[in-house]
């Protein structure tokens, strides 16, 4: 069985993603991650998609993401920038 929900990511700053073929602008974004039940005999499950819904004028496109790749993107928009 597959269970699905959603979550919101917010990004500080301009941000991309791997083979993605620009960046993105700060804002809010929704996380969309389907886990599927493992049958064994206690509860547990595993990730078998993450997609980021990312809009483009009135298009919005569901690009399917590595939780990693997330993650790392997520942490690169907190690191402290330092002025050049």
């Amino acid at each position: 069985m597959i269970h699905s929900y959603s979550y919101i990511v917010n990004f500080g700053s301009p941000f991309t993603l791997p083979g993605l073929d620009r960046s993105y602008p700060p804002g809010s974004y929704t996380i969309q991650a389907d886990d599927e039940q493992l049958d064994l005999s206690f509860a547990a499950s595993r990730r078998v998609a993450t997609t980021i819904l990312l809009k483009a004028g009135p298009m919005t496109q569901a690009w399917l993401v590595k939780p990693s790749d997330l993650d790392a993107a997520l942490a690169a928009d907190l690191a402290p920038k330092h002025p050049r």
